[in-house]
């Protein structure tokens, strides 16, 4: 009896053990990530960056068949956006800590090259226009969230 009574307490004992150590690893992976404080010249940037790029949009969906949507038309745009994420990019580096939003800028950056290249090829199509701008969308709305937590 004393046997099954100290199994059970052995068992038992295990048990809490691998909870602890699981409760720990997740503690762990839950631990907050150091990061820069809220920058609003970032905020302000990355959402003018947004509004000249969804005017962009609506212009190669109004273009369709009415009037030139060659890439030729649209260098400014690009050249703009180029230079606009050259700025974010120099400001979220010289931030300590701040990783993750060049991480997110350098993604949105590398969207913007694929986009010139892949409107370089033709004009885009009304269902291509709509997947990019989505797309598009969802990048800003990730560094938009990202510096607006920040913010607290």
């Amino acid at each position: 009896m004393v046997q099954g009574i100290w199994h059970c307490l052995t068992y038992k004992s295990a048990g809490r053990a691998v909870m602890v150590v699981l409760c720990l690893l997740l503690l762990q992976a839950c631990a907050l990530v150091p990061t820069t404080p809220y920058d609003s010249s970032t905020d302000k940037s990355i959402t003018r960056l947004q509004k000249h790029a969804a005017q962009h949009f609506v212009a190669l969906a109004a273009l369709q068949g009415v009037g030139p949507c060659d890439y030729a038309e649209f260098t400014d745009f690009y050249d703009d956006a180029a230079v606009a994420l050259s700025g974010l990019l120099v400001r979220a580096k010289a931030l300590p800590r701040n990783g993750v939003t060049v991480e997110q800028l350098l993604l949105l950056q590398s969207s913007f090259e694929s986009l010139a290249k892949l409107h370089r090829l033709g004009c885009l199509l009304p269902v291509q226009v709509a997947d990019v701008w989505r797309s598009f969308d969802t990048s800003f709305s990730a560094i938009l969230r990202l510096e607006l937590a920040k913010k607290g």
